[in-house]
Order: C-alpha cells, then structure tokens, then sequence
C-alpha cells in the first residue's frame, strides 16, 4: 500500500479545506458575472437618460426604457423635487443585497432628476448572499467531515491501537493487531510494533522450547549418570558382602567397577566439554600447529580399541605439511569423538579411513566408516544434543550423545563445520575449519 509523509497529508487537507470555502463564490462569479459590469450598464444609461429628461414622464418612452433593460437591472427614476416618476425591472427588498449605482442628470449647475440603478444578480450581492454564503458553509462542513474520517482512519485509529497494544504488551499479551495506514511515518511504526510483536512472540516460544529442552536435557543427564553408578554401587557392595569369594570374582568385580568409573568420568567429561562450549566460556586459543601431527595422534589413540576388534584404520592426507592456526586442544577432542562415533558404529572386521587436505586457509577432514550408516530419520538430528538413533538407545557403552554436538560446536568455533552424509557402506563425516 502506497504511503504519504504526514505533512503532505496535511497540505492537501489544508488546500481541500481552502477550496472548498472559496469554491461556491468562484463557480457563480464564473456562472453569472460574464456579462457586462453594472459600471458599464449604467455608463450607457445615463447617456440615454440624460438625452431624454423631457421624455421621462412619457409611458411610451418609460416602456421602450424597461425593454432595454437587463433581467438583473432595476431601475428608479425620481425628479428633481425627489418625486418617483418611474420603476421598471426588479428592485431588491434590502438594499445591500444588491450592486447601487446612482445616475444624476445635470443641466449646468440644475438638477433634473436622478436614477437609481440596481443590480440584483449574484455579481450584486443577492445570489451570493441567499446561495453563495450557505453553499460555501456546507461544502466546508462537509470538506471538514471527509477530512475528520480520512485522519480518523489513517491518523488516529492505528495511533490508539499501538496505545492498546503497548499496553497489551505491559500485560504480557501479544495478540494485538494495528490497521494499515497511508500515513507514512504511523505506517512505520506500525509495522516496527507488528516486528517487535512477531520477534517477541518468537523469543518467547524459542524460550519454551529452551525450558523443554533443558527440562529433558536434566532428565537425561540423571538417567546417563544413574545407569553406571548403581552398576558400580552393586559391584561394590558384592565386594562388601563377599560375594567376590575367588581371585578370578574379585578381578572380574574389579575390572566392572573400573569400567563404570571410567563411564562416569567419559560422562562428566562430556558434559562439561558440552557446557562450556554452550556458555561460551571456552575460545578457541589459536595457535600454529601440525595439523597432519594431530590426526597422527587421535588416530593412535583409538588404535588399540580398533584393533582388538579387528578394524583397520588408515589414513590419507593429500599435503606433506598442514600447518594451522588452531587450538590443539579442542580440535583433538572434536576429531577424537568423531572417531569415537565411528568406532562405536563400525562392526567387528570392519574399516575406518580417514584422510584430510589443505587448501588454502581452510583445512578438510574427512572420516568414513563401514558400518551401518545413519538412518534418514535420525540424520537431521544426528548433531543434536543428547540424539541417538533408534537403533542405539541404550547407553551401556557410556556417552551423553554429545559427543558429536561437542565436535561440531568447536569446528563451528574455528570458522568451520560438521556435516554428516550416508555412503552406499557406511556413514561419512566431513569437518572443516578455517585458518583465517
């Protein structure tokens, strides 16, 4: 919808206004005022009468007289001792509504009569007097009311509604709605009062989605924390009843309370990892670093754990150098818990290959599994926090499932990011992050 500035709107009000008051005049000047002038008419007749004094008092003189007449004139012919001798034409009940010119007929210095001339059209004062006054009054009234509605609609309706809905806002209510307007400035407003209601409506729903988030997110961690510490709690008070009564039992006791304390340190880990990335209270401490060094690295350290199990990992890097500014830290527990997922999903006799390149300032991982992929349902939601696939709900293994959330956060903190892809043989992740 077209809009106007405010003060435009106020100059065509103003001139409407204007004409509209001067309107009714103008159109019967233009009506009835193109004839000859009174001045003019009573040039011509005061020659005529002052050429026929003797002829005044005659009817047939006095007739031919009212003949030439305009319909508009009236005319009065009084002697020299002030006596009427003749009217003719129309004669104005009050006579300021009506154009006067007085004719004296002068011989020498003796008067012999006088004629009063009247002009009783709108030129005269009648018509615009009875018509002209009236007309202009309605039409500035009516003028007045369009003008009274126009601002109404336009002005004063979306004002008093921004008023209802800031205080709607006050009360927490944000179902408001503001008419248009042309008004270009009550326009703008309006549609920054219709954002803030649209962004705040938003904030608040993303804040029940937050609360329902952190509510499951409290639940979940409870449940992950619960499972090993009452595994290690059973086995404990096995050992504090006896029931471990032969060395093979004692060590098998063991090795299971050593393995669900090492789940609850993974967990804890995990989740502080987690919150600190999600506060922001870590920064990426940028450093130069070997990235071909780190992949080393993180790939010794799940080696062992591969190779129980029977799966090769190799790796492959298309530079003989891939020095970067990064931080060390962060970007080997990103890359260790992308290899940690695909450890966990690749079967037994299976591979992991992993291989990366520089190009530029930006640095690409790539780490490729033979297992049994992501279903489509779950990879929209595979970085999600605390998301696992149906096909892995329990969590016997140890994790928060931040693992990969984890990983793609820090990426995202050095300028990259985290994508995951299915192959015709497995799942594939692809990391980035820039050198900028």
């Amino acid at each position: 919808m077209r809009t106007l500035a405010l003060r435009y709107w106020l100059i065509v009000a103003l001139a409407t206004y204007f004409v509209g008051s001067v309107m009714p005049f103008a159109i019967l000047g233009i009506w009835v005022c193109t004839s000859e002038t009174l001045s003019q008419q009573a040039a011509s007749m005061s020659d005529l009468l002052s050429a026929n004094v003797a002829h005044w008092a005659e009817p047939t003189w006095q007739q031919a007289l009212s003949e030439k007449l305009s319909p508009d004139l009236g005319l009065v012919l009084l002697d020299n001792a002030n006596h009427e001798l003749f009217r003719s034409g129309k004669y104005p009940l009050n006579r300021t509504d009506a154009g006067r010119v007085q004719i004296v007929v002068m011989e020498g210095t003796r008067e012999l009569g006088v004629a009063n001339l009247y002009d009783v059209s709108p030129c005269g004062g009648l018509i615009y007097g009875t018509i002209g006054i009236p007309a202009s009054l309605l039409l500035q009234i009516t003028v007045g009311i369009c003008i009274a509605l126009i601002l109404n609609r336009y002005l004063l309706r979306p004002l008093s509604a921004m008023s209802k809905a800031a205080r709607q806002i006050a009360d927490g209510d944000l179902d408001f709605q503001i008419p248009r307007s042309r008004v270009r400035e009550v326009a703008q407003v309006a549609s920054a009062f219709s954002t803030m209601g649209t962004a705040l409506r938003g904030s608040l729903t993303q804040q029940a989605e937050l609360e329902q988030d952190r509510r499951f997110f409290i639940s979940a961690i409870a449940h992950d924390l619960r499972t090993p510490l009452f595994a290690l709690r059973g086995y404990l008070a096995g050992i504090e009843r006896g029931l471990a009564n032969t060395p093979e039992k004692m060590n098998h006791y063991i090795a299971v309370c050593q393995e669900k304390a090492d789940a609850l340190e993974r967990l804890i880990a995990d989740l502080f990892a987690y919150s600190r990335l999600e506060y922001l209270e870590q920064l990426p401490q940028r450093d130069l670093m070997d990235f071909k060094k780190l992949v080393e690295n993180t790939v010794e350290d799940i080696r062992f754990q591969a190779q129980a199990r029977g799966i090769s990992v190799t790796v492959d890097h298309a530079n003989s150098s891939g020095d970067v500014k990064a931080d060390w830290s962060l970007l080997a527990r990103a890359l260790g818990n992308v290899l940690d997922n695909a450890l966990h999903y690749t079967p037994d006799k299976g591979s992991i290959q992993v291989s990366w390149r520089k190009e530029n300032h930006l640095v690409k991982f790539v780490v490729a599994d033979s297992g049994p992929g992501i279903a489509p349902h779950d990879l929209p939601h595979v970085f999600n926090a605390l998301y696992r696939g149906e096909t892995s709900r329990n969590r016997e293994t140890g994790g928060a499932g931040l693992g990969l959330t984890i990983a793609r956060r820090i990426l995202q903190a050095h300028g990259g990011d985290l994508v995951a892809t299915n192959l015709p043989g497995g799942a594939e992740f692809t990391g980035s992050i820039s050198d900028i």
